[in-house]
């Protein structure tokens, strides 16, 4: 049944958690340890009435696919699925009742959200004995829920609303008689309209471009903050934490206190891998012929995982022979549908492939062209996302671009990276392969002026009196009472670091801090939170 002594070790934990539920667990299981095959089987041994919930329905499919869920024989297991994936509301209705009457239930995060606005009433989720969130890393990214949060303009179409304010437009929405509207879309209106009347620095809501309404999050986990602390749930993942803490997840999911059993389980032995980083600028002409040529030259079979289907598209256009991810939207196959298709000496290129369950190749190569930062969301003309969230999803993903070389325990693999800001980042590589990893990577870069530009910048005398005559010359820190008497005593602070590339600063990317309150946000930056700031606060110190 287990491969080996973590991967039981890993299921015992999850079966005491169930008896004892002395708060939210947190588990890791890193790359090779089998989390899934764990999980499942503590979940076969238990009577409680449980649900599995995971990012997206195409993951779901997947698990229900799985060896794993064959080998632990867990049964009396049905799937939840949203009405707009069914032609009729009697079809929806027979599949939800079979959901709910069955002991394990298979959903998705967002049904869970929803579930929560609703009471209970949407698929019962919420009701459980026991929920157990799997690949729970996605979690703070919310690419899945985003979406399930947005209201577009088609959906106002059918209900019969026009677009006005976003508050008058998501009032309209839920004074519509209950059967005129989705379930889906009555509480998207709910919980954005909520975002609305209770502003908070960590959620933005309003109108896009598109003619639709939008609930962002800096801190997206949020919106579970009520389910993430209730003492029968757990959060299970290969790449839960950064650094070695579960510090970033905690804050962006709004958990409090957490189970003494939430662990970090690294298998002792799976794999063996080695690393080769060509540190180059992402936007120099270098760059992507050096890309092409490493993947013409890279060991078979060799995936290369992009951060958009644009750049996959690219790619695959200058090497022969290549597959990449075929159809579009909800229709495009997934990563490991692609690579069914993939021979020994084949080569995948494929978006986004650091997410999901495992593919059924043993990579020999696996290339990572560019750090994979999380793209920034644009909600009434402003981003409302920042470095430290692109930053924890770029470690996030990059150890699942490694696990993805890591199938089997006698896998040998080389991962390339082709991106000089991997440098910056730390805590995605696996501990026992520490020591493969170069220990030297800036050196490769020696010259670029990356620590001379975030002086300058952080000095430059124009931005400075620029960013002080726009936000006034007093501390922009929510919480700050220094009294500032003259303007020396304040400096400009840039809310997306320098350090992670050059880009072109515009005064909303700069905040006014004293002394004190820069280096907290500093400080807060490192572990994963915020500085909360008022831009409204103005002074006039000389």
């Amino acid at each position: 049944m287990f491969r080996s002594s973590e991967q039981k070790n890993f299921a015992a934990i999850i079966e005491k958690h169930i008896d004892l539920q002395d708060g939210p667990l947190l588990m890791e299981g890193t790359t090779g340890l089998g989390k899934t095959r764990a999980y499942l089987y503590a979940l076969a041994n238990t009577s409680k009435r449980v649900a599995i919930v995971l990012p997206t329905h195409q993951l779901i499919d997947q698990l229900l696919a799985s060896a794993d869920l064959q080998a632990t024989g867990l049964s009396d297991i049905a799937t939840f699925r949203p009405a707009r994936m069914f032609d009729t509301r009697d079809k929806y209705q027979l599949q939800k009742d079979e959901a709910q009457s069955a002991r394990v239930m298979l959903c998705t995060a967002a049904s869970v959200i929803i579930d929560q606005r609703l009471s209970g009433e949407y698929n019962g989720a919420t009701a459980r004995d026991y929920m157990l969130f799997d690949e729970a890393d996605q979690l703070p990214d919310m690419a899945a829920l985003q979406s399930d949060f947005k209201i577009t303009q088609n959906d106002l179409s059918e209900i019969g609303i026009k677009l006005t304010t976003a508050s008058e437009t998501l009032n309209a929405i839920l004074a519509k008689p209950p059967r005129t509207v989705e379930p889906e879309v009555r509480a998207a209106a709910r919980i954005i309209l909520e975002a609305i009347e209770a502003p908070a620095w960590y959620h933005k809501a309003g109108i896009t471009d598109d003619g639709g309404i939008v609930l962002s999050h800096t801190m997206p986990g949020r919106l579970l903050k009520k389910i993430s602390n209730r003492p029968n749930v757990a959060f299970i993942s290969a790449t839960l934490s950064v650094d070695g803490k579960f510090d970033d997840f905690k804050n962006t999911m709004g958990i409090d206190r957490i189970s003494a059993l939430s662990s970090i389980i690294e298998p002792e032995n799976h794999g063996h891998l080695t690393f080769e980083i060509t540190a180059l600028d992402v936007e120099s002409p270098e760059w992507f012929p050096a890309v092409v040529d490493k993947i013409k030259s890279a060991p078979r079979p060799t995936l290369v995982i992009t951060p958009s289907h644009a750049l996959a598209d690219q790619l695959a256009s200058e090497i022969a022979g290549a597959i990449k991810r075929e159809g579009s939207g909800e229709e495009r196959e997934d990563t490991s549908q692609a690579a069914r298709r993939v021979t020994n000496d084949g080569v995948l290129i494929a978006a986004s492939a650091w997410a999901g369950l495992d593919t059924s190749v043993q990579w020999k190569s696996v290339i990572i062209p560019r750090v994979p930062f999380g793209q920034p969301l644009v909600v009434e003309g402003e981003i409302s996302t920042h470095y430290l969230t692109a930053r924890n999803t770029a470690i996030r993903r990059l150890r699942q671009g490694i696990g993805r070389g890591l199938r089997t325990p006698d896998a040998r693999c080389t991962i390339v990276i082709l991106d000089r800001r991997v440098a910056k980042l730390s805590g995605f590589v696996p501990q026992r392969f520490s020591k493969a990893w170069p220990a030297n990577i800036s050196g490769s870069v020696e010259g670029e002026p990356t620590e001379v530009v975030i002086s300058k910048a952080e000095r430059d005398p124009a931005l400075r009196k620029s960013a002080l005559k726009k936000y006034g010359a007093n501390c922009m820190g929510k919480s700050c009472n220094s009294e500032i008497k003259h303007s020396s005593q304040l400096d400009v602070h840039h809310l997306d670091p320098i350090a992670e590339g050059v880009r072109r600063t515009t005064l909303d990317d700069l905040v006014v801090l004293c002394a004190n309150c820069h280096r907290l946000a500093h400080h807060l930056l490192r572990n994963g939170a915020c500085l909360e700031l008022d831009r409204n606060k103005k002074a006039g110190a000389r």
